[in-house]
């Protein structure tokens, strides 16, 4: 199950990539959120180096819970960057970058989150390293990413709140950066 969802999964990515394609014309981009998705990736891969520990398939309760685990945060990936994306729309980009008619995005998971694509990135490196048995390599791993999604959001809000000033501040004041506000 999980395969197939890291298929979907990657699919998505790619596809979408591929929608966006070149741009061209005027847009201000800033090329220092690249070190950021770097260290995003190298975290996703220090959940997933190693061997793997096949202690899903069995079928205790630890590994039918396990399982659980796994499509659930592989699912809640899938769905973060699908509906992320799409409430984006031309706005999505790997770079970080303005458009010139970019807009603010509010609507979807934006309304909960200013950086929901990361949250499922999170979502799957820990089904992917639960899918491994990789459990102590989240140790290192989840720390890793979480500075490079620092470093990703800061150069995104900065970008933000120079294009759109107090409408962004706002929307920042009042929107968590990935971690949605319980209650």
């Amino acid at each position: 199950m999980f395969q197939l969802l890291s298929v979907v999964f990657g699919t998505l990515v790619i596809v979408t990539a591929i929608r966006r394609g070149r741009e061209s014309g005027r847009q201000r981009l800033d090329p220092r959120a690249r070190v950021g998705v770097v260290v995003q990736v190298v975290g996703i891969f220090l959940a997933c180096i190693g061997p793997i520990h096949p202690d899903m398939r069995s079928t205790t309760p630890a590994a039918i819970i396990g399982a659980a685990i796994v499509v659930l945060f592989g699912v809640g990936a899938v769905w973060l960057f699908y509906a992320s994306a799409r409430a984006l729309n031309k706005n999505w980009s790997i770079d970080a970058r303005m458009r010139p008619d970019h807009e603010l995005v509010r609507a979807g998971p934006y309304a909960h989150l200013r950086h929901p694509i990361y949250l499922g990135l999170l979502f799957y490196m820990l089904a992917l390293a639960i899918a491994a048995g990789h459990y102590l390599q989240l140790i290192v791993a989840i720390p890793v990413y979480l500075w490079g999604t620092i470093i990703r959001t800061r150069v995104e809000d900065r970008l933000l709140s120079e294009t759109f000033g107090a409408s962004f501040d706002a929307y920042r004041r009042s929107t968590p950066a990935l971690f949605p506000r319980l209650g």
